[in-house]
């Protein structure tokens, strides 16, 4: 088991090496038996920041001061973010072998990275529907995130029943442009209610869940250029189904139970 140290190979890398190291004729499937016989599993390594003690115990606080809050209580929430989707290398994923009980493979991800041409683009959801999907180019700083939220988030409250609007709480990240002085004076001056968030917690923000469909289905189209892109990603985006979001509001519960369990970990891991 000593080439298990490498915990990133492949079947086909340990059926070379059994071959011409151990001079041992042997198929993958074998290969994948004996590992789960010694309890080894494999699973795609996630992409996210890494978490500090500091932020998994902020994690687990915060985790357990919502443990009490109902579905109801949930589907008040509108849930923001910023993602980006390349032309190119989107599809990197790398898979890792572990211990099936293994906990040191919480600590284990991969870097977020952005190569090659794309698109920046920001969307909101809400348990009624998804609202606005903006695309922009390149970064953008306090302003430009206040004018965005300023054209498209009513596309977000207009989702809910008017009788519900007034209770409804936006969901952001803790990103600058998110928490300056400027961003937060116009929130307040709008009286726009906001959802405190943990650091780093995007496994307890359902809207990435959006994100990776999209991201998967953008497999099945032939794409060259931006426009073409943002053509896909948009029909991809509006086709989302209200069972999807359902399912998606109702698993919050359980992902706060998860990170509380693995003690501030990731609950994709």
């Amino acid at each position: 088991m000593e080439q298990l140290r490498y915990d990133t190979l492949s079947l086909n890398d340990l059926v070379r090496f059994a071959q011409t190291n151990l001079g041992i004729s042997v198929g993958r499937s074998t290969i994948s038996r004996v590992l789960n016989e010694f309890g080894m599993t494999s699973y795609t390594l996630p992409k996210k920041p890494k978490l500090t003690s500091a932020q998994r115990k902020d994690r687990v606080s915060w985790c357990t001061g919502h443990l009490d809050w109902s579905i109801d209580d949930w589907s008040k929430v509108i849930f923001s973010d910023e993602s980006s989707f390349e032309l190119i290398n989107r599809h990197n994923k790398i898979y890792i072998r572990r211990y099936r009980y293994d906990q040191h493979r919480l600590e284990k991800s991969q870097p977020r990275t952005h190569k090659g041409g794309g698109l920046g683009m920001w969307g909101c959801l809400t348990n009624h529907g998804v609202g606005n999907l903006v695309f922009y180019q390149g970064s953008i700083d306090s302003s430009k995130y206040i004018e965005l939220l300023d054209s498209n988030l009513s596309s977000a409250f207009n989702r809910f029943p008017v009788s519900d609007r007034t209770g409804a709480i936006l969901q952001q990240d803790n990103a600058k442009i998110h928490t300056s002085k400027k961003t937060l004076t116009y929130m307040k001056n709008k009286r726009i209610k906001l959802l405190s968030w943990p650091a780093n917690s995007p496994d307890i923000n359902i809207i990435e869940n959006l994100w990776s469909i999209i991201d998967n289905k953008l497999l099945k189209y032939t794409i060259s250029n931006n426009e073409q892109l943002k053509e896909a990603t948009i029909r991809i985006w509006n086709d989302i189904s209200i069972d999807t979001i359902k399912k998606l509001y109702s698993s919050i519960p359980t992902r706060l139970g998860r990170i509380i369990k693995l003690r501030g970990y990731s609950c994709d891991s």
